[in-house]
């Protein structure tokens, strides 16, 4: 299964540390919004999620720098879940420069449910529905 979503947004100075590019870690901030903007417009915002008792909790991440992004740069996030299971998602998310259209930072991810005890959970069932209406 494939389904892409576009993120746009500016690197802003508090992403920037002090060799002028964004810190290796904040990337996932850029990844985390863009899925948080995702679930928002298909309609099964993360609140609902967390009302359900649930949370998508990262079981696995896989993230290659290839070109640094620095400040105010106009950034493109695509994202791509390219499984679902009843548990678990796998997304491909891939961060693009605008200003030269290219890749910078790409993400391959596993994203499990987890209810509030810790435990695995089954996704919930709006939630995969709406994934697959996109």
């Amino acid at each position: 299964m494939k389904t892409n979503f576009l993120y746009q947004t500016t690197v802003p100075l508090y992403e920037v540390d002090l060799g002028g590019g964004v810190y290796h870690g904040n990337y996932y901030h850029f990844f985390e919004s863009a899925r948080e903007a995702l679930l928002e417009e298909i309609g099964f915002p993360y609140t609902k999620m967390m009302e359900l008792g649930n949370h998508l909790t990262v079981a696995e991440a896989t993230c290659v720098y290839r070109i640094p992004l620095r400040y105010n740069d106009k950034i493109e996030i695509c994202s791509t879940f390219t499984k679902i299971s009843s548990r678990s998602l796998n997304i491909n998310q891939e961060i693009r420069n605008l200003a030269i259209d290219k890749p910078t930072t790409i993400l391959d991810l596993i994203l499990v449910c987890i209810n509030k005890k810790g435990s695995a959970a089954t996704l919930p069932e709006g939630l995969k529905k709406a994934l697959t209406l996109l």
